[in-house]
């Protein structure tokens, strides 16, 4: 999970230096997106539980996105990257459009393994910290881009 984050720091702040562009757009909605997430993984959706916030890169200060995510991860990132908040109930989304160019993906696929993480910490109350989960937001998120990003 560290090396994963790691990862996505360094790819972050690489693309920071580049020109900016008009933020990526997300094609389909959370709750689509959500919808796909749970007939993935077998789940009925349950009413009860909030949906998560979303809270996008251009639109949020560095310091709320330090505040939410330090405690789950025992540091203060440097840039904004894709994450899930458990206690915030916040998912957190770069719309930096070149990241999604270069690795040929689209934002609707980050959300859609951000919610893999809401569901495995709200409807199942896994601990977001084993790296087994990872895998499976990975897994998830490779299928959803496969059927729905150009």
């Amino acid at each position: 999970m560290k090396t994963l984050l790691g990862l996505s720091l360094f790819a972050a702040t690489s693309l920071q230096s580049l020109a900016a562009a008009a933020p990526a757009k997300l094609s389909y909605s959370l709750e689509f997106i959500l919808t796909q997430v749970l007939e993935a993984k077998g789940l009925p959706e349950r009413q009860e539980i909030p949906l998560p916030a979303l809270r996008l890169e251009s639109l949020t200060p560095l310091e709320v996105f330090q505040d939410a995510i330090e405690p789950q991860w025992g540091f203060r990132p440097h840039v904004i990257i894709n994450a899930f908040s458990a206690r915030h109930n916040t998912i957190f989304l770069s719309d930096e459009p070149t990241y999604y160019a270069r690795f040929r993906r689209c934002i609707d696929d980050s959300l859609a393994h951000e919610l893999v993480h809401y569901v495995q910490a709200k409807y199942q109350e896994r601990d977001l910290n084993d790296d087994a989960l990872e895998a499976e937001a990975i897994e998830i998120q490779t299928a959803f881009r496969g059927r729905f990003c150009p």
